[in-house]
């Protein structure tokens, strides 16, 4: 099994950045910064320019494991995040696509979060609950770690989750 991590962040070397660093030390997963690619926001039309959209769900959908990589802000997601989750919507709403949405069953998905709170914001977390229910992916639990005082995160914690993401790998 193969994992990508979808990392956003409005630093590119802050707190979310080191987590990502120090899970995929373990795991070594591919990482697309999301920031980077030109993803056209979600519309009803289902008309858009030609951007790097359709190229990241291909990447998607070869993954057998994805984690969703964001800091939390004012209990969300970056904009870029929140935009790519948007935009597979997409997938349910055009016939040639929906093939590709009904790929995303199945797949197991994790979190990678940061914020300046002792806990994963329940409202951040519930969001990509619902998302992945939606189209059928497994949840298998996030990773957190509480900025607030600055970036530490105990070697247990991360070797705990990695683990997690190897077994995975290996079935």
């Amino acid at each position: 099994m193969n994992g990508l991590v979808l990392f956003s962040s409005a630093n590119k070397n802050g707190n979310t950045a080191k987590l990502v660093e120090h899970v995929n030390a373990r795991v070594q997963f591919e990482v697309v910064e999301i920031d980077m690619l030109n993803i056209t926001p979600y519309n009803y039309q289902n008309k858009y320019p030609s951007d790097d959209f359709y190229a990241l769900v291909d990447k998607i959908l070869m993954a057998d494991i994805l984690i969703f990589a964001s800091p939390v802000y004012w209990h969300a997601v970056t904009a870029p995040m929140k935009a790519l989750i948007d935009r597979i919507t997409e997938l349910t709403d055009v016939n040639e696509l929906k093939a590709k949405a009904r790929a995303l069953a199945n797949k197991k998905a994790y979190l990678v979060a940061t914020s300046a709170n002792e806990q994963l914001c329940p409202i951040y977390e519930g969001f990509f609950s619902r998302v992945f229910n939606y189209f059928d992916i497994e949840y298998g639990g996030f990773i957190h770690v509480n900025c607030r005082d600055g970036f530490y995160v105990e070697s247990e914690s991360v070797n705990s989750f990695a683990m997690k993401l190897n077994t995975e790998k290996c079935l």
